[in-house]
């Protein structure tokens, strides 16, 4: 029982570790700028630290100042209503400086304002 009972604490313990990572690119991460490609048309609910989220498969056109342009494709997550994900839309993103797939996005083009903890838009 108690071994079952510390997997049960190791597991999530992990898990919210993640979750942080994660969620400290919003002010640790590269600012770059993202160009929808495509998306899925269906999204799915998450909420992580009270914090609402629609995960969406998509293909991102990301560009870093200072480095070169890639494209990636996944799962995103999409601070819910604050941002379009139609093909042609930019996004503001943080990227992971150690993995360049590990994005988060922050709001559309010019608009990572303080609701989501960023403070003032990107400089370009």
């Amino acid at each position: 029982m108690a071994l079952v009972f510390a997997l049960i604490i190791f597991s999530s313990s992990a898990a919210s570790r993640k979750t942080r990572r994660f969620l400290a690119l919003e002010t640790k991460g590269l600012r770059g700028r993202g160009l929808v490609l495509s998306c899925a048309r269906l999204g799915s609910g998450v909420t992580l630290n009270g914090r609402r989220f629609e995960k969406r498969t998509m293909t991102l056109d990301v560009e870093i100042p200072g480095r070169q342009p890639y494209v990636s494709t996944g799962d995103f997550l999409v601070p819910r209503g604050v941002a379009e994900t139609i093909p042609g839309a930019s996004l503001d993103l943080a990227v992971d400086a150690r993995d360049q797939n590990q994005i988060l996005v922050l709001g559309p083009g010019g608009f990572s304002g303080p609701w989501i903890r960023v403070g003032p838009p990107a400089p370009y």
